[in-house]
């Protein structure tokens, strides 16, 4: 099956509030600019993922399945749709990110 063209990432409501939490998180503990750096650098990755989507090994255990892509501390769980990357949650990598899928 050929590859789809990804032209674009979608940010969920859920991937949305986890970026709001990590920069209020950043900005609590470190400062503004520590926040713009991380929050820059995970738009980076996303970035990536839009240009080599299945560079994240798919996760088929999970159903329906997801990939997971590392993001400095952090995990980016997505799936790849017609043209855009569903990003799905945006979770710390030491949380259960597969209890987040349910939420």
């Amino acid at each position: 099956m050929p590859t789809p063209t990804v032209t674009e990432y979608r940010l969920s409501p859920a991937a949305l509030s986890d970026l709001d939490a990590i920069w209020d998180y950043t900005l609590r503990i470190w400062s503004v600019g520590q926040a713009e750096t991380y929050i820059r650098a995970i738009g980076s990755d996303m970035s990536i993922l839009v240009r080599h989507p299945q560079i994240a090994r798919e996760r088929l255990e999970i159903r329906p399945p997801v990939r997971v892509y590392r993001s400095g501390s952090h995990l980016i769980l997505y799936r790849i749709e017609a043209s855009w990357l569903d990003v799905l949650r945006i979770v710390h990598a030491r949380q259960n990110w597969t209890a987040y899928l349910n939420e």
